[in-house]
């Protein structure tokens, strides 16, 4: 389509090109970005991250300025950048804390070094996907490993018995779904569908017909109106 997705809201998804289209279903794939607030920095970056050194000393302005994170294009030593994740940026966090306490107190800074110990990820129904130490495997073990990871870096006791407590639930019972219809839920459907019935009647007619068909979108209005009318008695109620 020569386009990029810019907004979801109220079941329309919103194009760069300006045009819309309507969807119940929306599957969502990004990858990382540095924060808008460094893009108007004048200094040296590399695809749009700041520029450091193997000190995290933000080039051009070394043992005043360290960058670390997503915003950092950070050298890992062979000649390629560390990747923006957490483990990374947590780590990148403790070394420049360490520098600038260095710098500070008049000591030799320490170079960033670090190796990405594994990846992993949930794929849901209890799957899931994982790379450590250069092995790979998948299922429910990549899965068990995953929560784990996320339980262990969970700030507080409080709150890590809590979600224990819940994801032990969730094995033992199956999920209950279930859906409640609001008034907000009744306003998406009644714009939804006249946005289609707009988009039907704007398609235009096969060649070589003359009779004009009646599309089933013509019932939307009516399916609109009482919904409107539930939506209003509701409201008076």
């Amino acid at each position: 389509m020569g386009a990029r997705v810019s907004g979801y809201d109220d079941w329309v998804v919103q194009l760069t090109t300006g045009d819309p289209i309507p969807a119940n279903t929306l599957v969502w794939t990004a990858g990382v970005t540095p924060a808008p607030a460094i893009g108007s920095l004048q200094v040296e970056k590399i695809k749009g991250r700041l520029k450091v050194n193997e000190f995290l000393e933000l080039t051009g302005h070394e043992g005043v300025v360290w960058a670390v994170g997503d915003c950092a294009a950070v050298p890992d030593g062979r000649g390629s950048l560390h990747p923006p994740t957490a483990q990374h940026g947590l780590r990148q966090g403790l070394a420049a804390a360490n520098n600038i306490a260095a710098a500070v107190n008049g000591a030799a800074s320490k170079p960033f070094r670090f190796s990405t110990i594994g990846q992993l990820a949930s794929i849901g129904h209890h799957t899931g996907v994982a790379q450590v130490l250069g092995m790979r495997f998948s299922g429910f073990a990549a899965w068990w490993l995953w929560r784990s990871v996320y339980l262990a870096k969970l700030p507080g006791l409080a709150k890590k018995v809590r979600v224990a407590i819940q994801w032990t639930l969730d094995l033992l019972f199956s999920r209950q779904i279930e859906q409640f219809l609001t008034l907000k839920d009744l306003e998406q459907i009644e714009r939804l569908a006249a946005m289609l019935h707009v988009t039907r009647k704007q398609e235009p007619e096969p060649l070589g017909h003359t009779a004009k068909l009646v599309a089933p979108s013509s019932h939307m209005p009516v399916a609109a109106t009482r919904f409107r009318h539930l939506r209003d008695g509701a409201g008076a109620a």
